[in-house]
């Protein structure tokens, strides 16, 4: 009887290990972004994006507070962290490759359509996106960058940061290590 219920315990370890892996995720990504704002170039950074990569269905989330933004400018900063509750920008999208992650690749380079969504606002954008494969000894990893840019009247971020221009330059990096 004990061994059926240590064979039953195996079971579920392993089916709960495997189906984990089937998300990639990390809190720490790194997201740029670039705009004119009283016509002076700002640049506002972040390492706290949230992405989630699905290995089956190669569907990305992404997830940023733009609280967690840092400029050269006090005064975005400081208007940025006075506000109270979070301002939680989300996308989506998929991306077209099925075999990136399961073996050597050259450079993939393709148009990515990803839904943003923010304050409640739903918008499709469109980004210059490539995959590169990486080797780390006995390891393999991919790594995808994205760029584009969101207009701010979609966004609606005029109201919180005044002089801003209308379009914003996006631009991330992330490296995904390779479903084992």
């Amino acid at each position: 009887m004990n061994a059926k219920y240590f064979i039953l315990i195996i079971l579920l370890v392993s089916y709960y290990k495997v189906s984990a892996q089937k998300i990639y995720t990390t809190e720490e990504g790194h997201i740029m972004m670039m705009a004119l704002v009283d016509d002076k170039s700002v640049k506002a950074e972040s390492h706290k994006l949230t992405l989630y990569l699905d290995y089956d269905s190669k569907v990305v989330n992404g997830v940023l507070d733009l609280k967690t933004l840092s400029t050269d400018i006090p005064e975005v900063n400081s208007s940025l962290k006075e506000l109270e509750d979070p301002l939680m920008l989300r996308f989506t999208g998929t991306i077209p490759s099925q075999d990136f992650l399961s073996k050597r690749h050259e450079s993939i380079n393709f148009n990515w359509l990803v839904d943003v969504t923010y304050q409640g606002k739903s918008f499709k954008s469109q980004f210059k996106a490539t995959i590169t494969h990486i080797e780390q000894g006995v390891s393999v990893s991919c790594l995808i960058s994205a760029r584009g840019q969101v207009l701010v009247s979609d966004i609606g971020l005029d109201s919180l940061i005044q002089g801003l221009d209308d379009t914003i330059q996006v631009q991330f990096a992330q490296l995904v290590l390779k479903l084992e």
